[in-house]
């Protein structure tokens, strides 16, 4: 069903009318931390994402993933969530991922120390967090963008080109899914540390992007 619903996406045009403006949410995780137990669970993304209802979910795999429907290497938000609930739905997944892994921010000697440091908080972030509301509101997502953003400066500079490439590809492809799909409602579900980064390309593009609770 998902991989009829992306032959057909060129075609997709939203239920209500091409009349209306096409819209566009970022929603945010930490994707990385989902295999713990934690207050927010698989569960609650599920539910969010099933009450949003979007006639196209943008998510960070790449179109060769998304063919081969090899899906073993993605985060559990993806693979055991995200997927299973687009398969059961009408709702049309876009992978808007490059072939090229996002390396994570690693170092050695104090570096390596701080970035450990580092992602104990953003486990600790996570662990805390009630819903997907407190992930991408408050403190707790503004706390998170600087985390990320110090993880990567220690790693140095090769990570943070890894990073602004992996941006431009991320945004150029919800807005080339947006373009395609005039009158759609579209969700992208990336990273937190993406979040800051992708929002302002979009606006930057003359698209509608507003939050995921008015989507």
């Amino acid at each position: 069903m998902a991989r009829a619903a992306y032959h057909s996406l060129m075609e997709h045009v939203d239920k209500n009318g091409a009349k209306n403006p096409t819209q566009i949410a970022v929603l945010g995780t930490l994707a990385e931390f989902h295999r713990d137990p934690l207050p927010y669970d698989l569960t609650a993304l599920v539910d969010l994402v099933a009450a949003i209802n979007p006639d196209l979910l943008c998510l960070d795999i790449s179109l060769e993933q998304w063919q081969q429907q090899d899906f073993s290497s993605l985060p559990v938000e993806y693979s055991e969530a995200l997927l299973p609930l687009a398969d059961q739905t009408d709702i049309v997944v876009v992978p808007i991922g490059g072939s090229a892994m996002m390396p994570q921010a690693t170092a050695v000697g104090w570096r390596g120390v701080l970035i450990g440091w580092v992602r104990q908080l953003l486990a600790w972030i996570q662990a805390t967090a009630p819903s997907p509301d407190a992930i991408n509101q408050g403190w707790r997502h503004e706390l998170g963008n600087v985390l990320y953003g110090l993880a990567r400066t220690l790693a140095g500079s090769a990570v943070n080109h890894a990073y602004h490439a992996h941006i431009e590809q991320l945004s150029q492809a919800a807005q080339r899914a947006a373009e395609n799909n005039p009158g759609s409602r579209i969700l992208v579900v990336t990273n937190i540390q993406y979040c800051h980064h992708i929002r302002p390309q979009l606006q930057q593009a003359g698209l509608t992007e507003t939050t995921y609770k008015d989507l």
